[in-house]
């Protein structure tokens, strides 16, 4: 019973080892700004978010590469999506690289059987970039929805090497009213304020006015 129980463990750590090996090595992906301010996007104004890949090794190459980012879609307008540098160009096929740019989502896909270098991802940079418009007043966040990739495999193309793909965290955004709606917004302040402080002086000016009681003579009402 014993033999066959450090058998059975012996057999489960050399799938395991054999697992840790299939994997090669690590990358990052993470969302970045393109510059814009995003703790204080007026509505109205346009943001760039750029998806960034690092920590691919200077002799490595990915043939696939794909990244998803969601968001609230009542606070941001659809994406128009750009590719990096980082994608090869001229692709090997039209088909290498596809995105996906719907309400709160952005997505680029990059495969390739390509058997050349020169069609992989061989360098670390800017993957995609997207620019949103801002819609309405809100607080939300950019981040990763899914992620994958995949290194050549020379000894059989049809059976890629997975790459594990860790994520930075999400990425917080704030969209305000855009000072023209602020400015409109604090002027029909002022003017309410106004109507109800003279509504205000209106009701106590006729509260002090003694009003004519019902059954006495015209000539007892007093004048003064």
């Amino acid at each position: 019973m014993l033999r066959c129980f450090c058998a059975g463990v012996l057999a489960a750590a050399i799938v395991l080892l054999g697992i840790g090996q299939a994997e090669a090595g690590m990358i990052l992906l993470a969302i970045e700004t393109g510059g814009a301010d995003l703790a204080g996007l007026e509505v109205g104004q346009r943001a760039t978010i750029n998806v960034v890949l690092s920590g691919l090794e200077p002799d490595a190459e990915l043939d696939t590469l794909a990244g998803t980012v969601v968001y609230d879609q009542t606070l941001l307008g659809v994406p128009v999506i750009t590719a990096g540098p980082i994608i090869p160009d001229p692709l090997d096929d039209p088909l290498d690289y596809l995105i996906s740019e719907q309400p709160g989502y952005a997505e680029a896909t990059f495969l390739t059987f390509g058997d050349q270098p020169a069609d992989r991802i061989r360098s670390n940079g800017l993957f995609f970039s997207f620019d949103v418009t801002a819609l309405a007043p809100g607080r939300g966040e950019l981040s990763f929805d899914y992620t994958d990739a995949t290194m050549p495999n020379p000894d059989d193309p049809w059976d890629p090497i997975p790459v594990l793909v860790e994520t930075t965290g999400p990425l917080p955004f704030t969209v305000v009213p855009e000072p023209g709606t602020l400015m409109r917004v604090a002027m029909l302040g002022v003017v309410l304020a106004g109507r109800r402080r003279r509504k205000n002086l209106r009701r106590a000016a006729e509260s002090h006015v003694p009003r004519r009681r019902t059954g006495f003579p015209a000539c007892l009402w007093p004048t003064g």
